[in-house]
């Protein structure tokens, strides 16, 4: 299904005169590492070893991993470049998928009846398809509309979990957004970035969903009661993540300073990933805040029994601001 271009990424190995690398695979694409490793090996002559810790993101590179093993090179399959520089060269595999525009279109014109601008998304596998998606889009009289890549997201229509710039940028000219890609994750957050309903067409089961008011309104509920929960609490865990592309200390400092000028007493717990166990063993702690990805706070850390809130979300808890003025397009980017 995936295109792992195993014939670039071996010209590319040569090409550095590489001999030790460490390939980095998201869950998704771990079920074929095997055969990734086999193959590389049969066409470079390297050795190949495999990354075991958590691949979220662009912003989780193995880089302290590959130091440890002194590889030479990281390949890191299924997300674009994020991070300008690294200290150990990195090559990107975004593993695009191919599917058949039609059919799957034709599910979702249903939830998109009456709209005449819609914003295209995408996650990085599906990008290169969104032009397909816009012409059939046109042929029902159906504007398509696509925001320009930049920064963290190199591609028009590209969304990360914590970039959602490209569709921003559109949101005031188009009714509503289509999300091309697998699960809730992307359009839960694309709906809160930009205020608009978001219908999701996943190509891998087919299917369509529509996350609009209703799933927002829950979602404002539960970070509201986070805030609400958070207010009585006297000791709070300041989570920094080690991760390359989500450490923010500076932050965790100012946020740590500010707690302790109000009376409250505070920590800086640096993780390389957030688990509910991890945060569970640092009892004394009554509440969390998060100043790795927000959506770590927002859906990543479900079993936890404790308030954990988002940096503006502290800022709230604080007086610094207003829930008006940090609910929807200030949570993510």
């Amino acid at each position: 299904m995936y295109s792992l271009d195993i014939e670039s990424v071996s010209e590319e190995i040569r090409r550095r005169n590489a001999k030790r690398v460490l390939l980095q695979l998201p869950d998704g694409l771990r079920t074929q590492a095997f055969k990734l490793v086999g193959a590389i090996k049969e066409r470079t002559g390297v050795e190949v070893l495999l990354s075991g810790d958590s691949c979220y993101g662009a912003c989780d590179l193995a880089v302290s991993q590959a130091k440890a093993v002194q590889a030479d090179l990281i390949i890191h399959y299924g997300h674009s470049q994020m991070i300008p520089e690294t200290t150990i060269p990195v090559i990107y595999v975004e593993a695009r998928v191919d599917f058949d525009v039609s059919p799957l279109l034709e599910r979702a014109l249903p939830l998109i009846e009456g709209w005449k601008y819609v914003g295209l998304t995408a996650t990085v596998q599906h990008v290169h398809q969104l032009d397909e998606v816009a012409e059939k889009l046109r042929e029902r009289q159906i504007s398509a509309v696509i925001g320009k890549g930049g920064g963290r997201t190199p591609h028009d229509g590209q969304v990360l979990g914590c970039d959602y710039g490209s569709a921003r940028a559109v949101s005031d000219e188009v009714d509503g957004f289509i999300f091309i890609g697998g699960g809730s994750f992307h359009p839960l957050g694309l709906a809160l970035a930009t205020g608009k309903t978001v219908v999701a067409a996943d190509p891998y089961t087919s299917s369509v969903a529509s996350f609009g008011k209703n799933e927002m309104k829950r979602l404002a509920m539960q970070r509201m009661a986070a805030i609400t929960a958070a207010q009585r609490v006297q000791r709070f865990g300041v989570l920094v993540s080690l991760k390359p592309g989500q450490f923010d200390l500076s932050t965790a400092e100012i946020v740590c300073t500010k707690l302790e000028k109000q009376g409250r007493e505070a920590a800086i717990i640096c993780l390389d990933e957030v688990r509910p166990m991890t945060l569970a063993n640092f009892s004394e702690a009554d509440a969390f805040i998060d100043t790795a990805c927000p959506r770590i706070a927002i859906d990543g850390v479900g079993d936890l029994r404790k308030p954990i809130l988002t940096v503006q979300e502290a800022y709230v808890l604080l007086g610094d601001r207003r829930w008006e003025e940090v609910w929807g397009r200030s949570y993510l980017g």
